[in-house]
């Protein structure tokens, strides 16, 4: 079967005094150039409706040549007749032909800076015309050849951008619906402030974290980084923090559970709930007195808080504990510490570790060390985002980023607040 596409359609259009020359391009571009189909059309009858006429011959026009005997209005009617009529035979047709236009004319064009169209002054017709139609004819195949790929490849980017808008806009109402279930602001118990500091590394994060006022003396910390980044990660940190015990009834009695038996509690669920595949997570948490300001801390392979106070080098609290999702019976220790007036402690994601980062090391402790000298809670961390947003690559966040401060207030201070 011919495949219709090998031809090449040329399409003569010509003024009323120039029929004669029309059927005589006609013929002559039939019988001197292989590969084409030459139809003759009268301008005139043809302006009314050219791409009535082109598709009503079945032709998918890819060059028409314009024979024009008249005014550089009558041209320009004619070219702006003749390229509309050609995009709209090939939208008809599916055609992804070249689309080139050709007027022979001593008349001077307004449009001769568009796309596809070429004007030759018809004292040059007899020794360019033929020329430059060859060439075209010459080029065809890898014309058509390469439209018929850039189609298909603008149907399948269309799609995939279709896909990515959908895609955008469900990870846009995960991560809404993720920022929801983050606790609410407490309010300062016994002079005892926390505040946050949460930013994704994209729309959804791994990074999870928890507070909560248990009695009228005690808050309950918890933040936990599961391991890898995106919806994987961002799944199974909210289920972390969905299943995650604090306190218990016994016998109708509330008891607070300690921070190193939440995290073997978080961990034994976790274990529980993997089939296929290991995903595991980081985890530290706390239980703060705030009447005494005693404080227990347990880690589960997470970076250790970061005791910051006035005129001194900051702390690392360490306490020993694997991560979570790898042993069933997995044991956390605690540390204890008494915290005192001016005090502020950090809990940390991993991700201020790549954040601060230069000449091969981490440096987010000594940046932490900074800010000793700044007492207020909410002051220190619009500090420390300042300070990372100041930093190199800033704008190209390597993990997710979550920190909870920690502060006392001096009595003197709470009294007055009082």
């Amino acid at each position: 079967m011919q495949n219709c596409r090998a031809v090449v359609r040329v399409v003569v259009l010509s003024s009323p005094t120039l029929t004669a020359s029309g059927h005589h391009w006609r013929d002559r571009i039939a019988q001197e150039i292989s590969g084409v189909s030459v139809t003759h059309l009268a301008l005139d009858a043809a302006m009314s409706g050219t791409a009535t006429a082109m598709s009503g011959l079945g032709l998918d026009v890819e060059v028409a040549l314009l024979l024009i005997d008249g005014s550089t209005q009558e041209l320009n009617r004619a070219l702006d007749a003749a390229m509309h009529a050609m995009q709209h035979s090939a939208g008809e047709s599916g055609g992804l032909g070249a689309a080139r236009v050709i007027a022979v004319s001593d008349a001077v064009a307004t449009v001769c800076s568009r796309a596809g169209f070429e004007l030759m002054p018809r004292a040059n017709a007899d020794s360019e015309l033929l020329p430059f139609l060859r060439g075209i004819v010459a080029c065809a195949s890898n014309l058509r050849e390469a439209r018929r790929e850039l189609s298909l490849l603008n149907r399948v980017v269309g799609s995939m951008r279709n896909e990515l808008e959908e895609r955008t806009e469900e990870l846009q109402l995960a991560a809404q619906v993720q920022r929801d279930f983050l606790p609410l602001p407490i309010e300062p118990v016994h002079g005892v402030r926390v505040s946050t500091f949460y930013r994704p590394l994209a729309l959804v994060s791994g990074d999870v974290y928890h507070i909560e006022q248990v009695d009228d003396d005690q808050i309950s910390i918890f933040l936990a980084d599961a391991v890898g980044h995106g919806i994987p990660a961002a799944l199974l940190g909210t289920a972390v923090c969905r299943s995650l015990e604090v306190t218990e009834r016994v016998h109708g009695v509330m008891r607070v559970l300690g921070p190193a038996e939440t995290l073997a509690r978080a961990n034994r669920r976790l274990i529980e709930h993997q089939r296929a595949t290991t995903r595991f997570a980081t985890a530290i948490a706390g239980l703060l007195d705030c009447r005494t300001r005693r404080l227990r801390l347990a880690v589960a392979g997470h970076p250790p808080a970061i005791l910051l106070r006035p005129g001194q080098l900051p702390q690392q609290i360490e306490a020993s504990g694997g991560l979570l999702g790898i042993f069933p019976d997995e044991e956390y220790s605690e540390v204890e510490i008494d915290l005192q007036p001016n005090d502020r402690l950090l809990l940390y994601s991993d991700g201020f570790e790549q954040a601060f980062f230069e000449d091969g090391a981490s440096r987010h402790i000594e940046e932490f060390g900074k800010l000793a000298g700044v007492l207020d809670c909410e002051q220190l961390v619009n500090e420390i985002a300042a300070r990372i947003d100041a930093q190199s690559g800033s704008l190209h966040q390597a993990d997710d980023l979550t920190l909870l401060c920690i502060s006392v207030e001096e009595i003197v201070a709470m009294r007055r607040a009082a």
